[in-house]
């Protein structure tokens, strides 16, 4: 079941980010992709398998689903919510359309829970919080990053 509205979920997101307008270009939307993705399989690594903060099931397929959920749901939610707040130059819509992505990464933390994917022993969906709005400020910073790059590239040619 678990296995199923995950792999749901992945195809929802995959597909809801292949059809938004996007403001950001290939290279910025996979270079945001890539930062996010390595930042999100070693945090999970460390808080699951190294502190064991969380605990992992052992069965197969709800393993995967959270390997969906680590690997691709998140950071293109990431993605998605980017594309959204550079739509409008207004710093109310920024907060909102990043507070409102946190809400749904803390909602997918919790039906993980509910699912029996994971068990949080000594975390919480507080820390799940912080840990998102965290990820969405990378995300930000890798798109600022990429974004001054290829302006210098751009001047100086």
């Amino acid at each position: 079941m678990a296995f199923s509205i995950f792999f749901v979920l992945t195809w929802l997101a995959v597909f809801t980010f292949g059809v938004i307008q996007k403001k950001l270009s290939l290279v910025e939307n996979t270079f945001v992709f890539l930062i996010t993705l390595i930042v999100s399989i070693n945090f999970s690594w460390i808080v699951m398998n190294e502190l064991e903060l969380i605990k992992r099931t052992e069965e197969t397929l709800p393993y995967t689903a959270s390997l969906l959920n680590r690997s691709i749901i998140i950071p293109v939610l990431l993605l998605i919510q980017l594309n959204m707040s550079m739509a409008r130059d207004s710093f109310l819509w920024k907060t909102v359309v990043m507070l409102s992505a946190v809400l749904v990464l803390v909602g997918l933390s919790y039906l993980m829970t509910a699912l029996n994917i994971t068990d949080n022993t000594d975390w919480n969906l507080g820390l799940d919080a912080i840990y998102f709005f965290l990820l969405n400020l990378i995300a930000y910073f890798a798109y600022w990053v990429m974004e001054s790059v290829s302006e210098k590239a751009v001047n100086q040619s």
